[in-house]
């Protein structure tokens, strides 16, 4: 491969993934790229299973948990300093398609104004899907949705068959992103104040504004190992994660939307509490 592509996984506590996820990696049609993962101090086997199984990673230890945002910025600052003129950002969940990299690659290749790009991600051990496109909630269109989103994964849960190829994106998931090299020159890392979620949100609307495109490359699907219909079990880590979803949700908010858009949304955190009230004693009594 003439340019130089490096892909970082971001792993906490992930030995239930990261063997299946890095030989996936590692079964390319493609050489000549390099790996880098970046563990945020795991307290399982994840960094042995890497150490013993494989030996061309990058691993860098961090003594501490630096959060998701930091953890990429890490593995995006080493590959920079290697000459990458390709970095991908994939999940430590995730198993790719063994055209990942030549896909990938190809269609930033192939379409000179888009700064980002992602495959298609279905769920595990299912045709659906569970990004295939997104949409970020603008104007009066912020009060028709009751939840405190600022946006969706349109498609999902969709079968992909049923997908139309010309596919939309106001965001791309950090779980799978190829992203060129001039993009961080030109706005930067990602905003390490996202210690997880809407960090890709976030990065996604600066490339826009730099006047970069964002794209979708249809031809290529990866296994992304969440849950198509999981449970929920009230924990420390799901108060932990709906702190973090709400401050990220703000952040956006605050950042792009305009003075009216802003008010819509006071208005949606208002009224969403209720009809959530409501929603549930409905499904209780029926």
């Amino acid at each position: 491969m003439p340019k130089k592509l490096f892909i970082i996984i971001v792993t906490w506590n992930g030995q239930k993934f990261i063997q299946d996820c890095l030989n996936s990696v590692y079964q390319q049609t493609e050489s000549g790229f390099g790996v880098i993962v970046v563990d945020n101090k795991s307290e399982d086997r994840t960094r042995e299973i890497i150490k013993e199984n494989f030996k061309d990673v990058i691993l860098i230890e961090n003594d501490n948990n630096q959060g998701f945002a930091k953890g990429n910025n890490i593995g995006i600052n080493k590959a920079l300093s290697l000459g990458a003129d390709y970095v991908v950002l994939l999940n430590q969940d995730t198993e790719v398609s063994d055209n990942f990299v030549k896909s990938g690659v190809q269609y930033l290749e192939d379409n000179v104004n888009v700064g980002l790009a992602s495959p298609i991600i279905q769920y595990p051990d299912s045709d659906k899907v569970w990004f295939a496109g997104s949409k970020l909630f603008r104007g009066k269109d912020i009060l028709s949705h009751p939840t405190t989103k600022v946006g969706e994964h349109i498609n999902k849960k969709s079968a992909l068959e049923k997908i139309d190829k010309n596919i939309t994106a106001d965001w791309l998931p950090a779980c799978a992103l190829f992203i060129k090299k001039d993009v961080f020159q030109k706005i930067g890392l990602i905003d390490e104040s996202f210690f997880m979620y809407g960090e890709d949100l976030d990065f996604s609307l600066r490339a826009l504004r730099a006047g970069y495109q964002l794209g979708v490359v249809s031809n290529m699907t990866i296994v992304h190992k969440e849950q198509l219909n999981s449970k929920i079990s009230i924990n420390l880590g799901l108060f932990k994660k709906i702190l973090y979803k709400a401050r990220a949700r703000c952040k956006i908010v605050q950042r792009y939307y305009s003075i009216s858009e802003k008010c819509y949304y006071i208005i949606k955190l208002i009224y969403t509490p209720f009809f959530q009230l409501a929603y549930a004693v409905r499904k209780i009594i029926s």
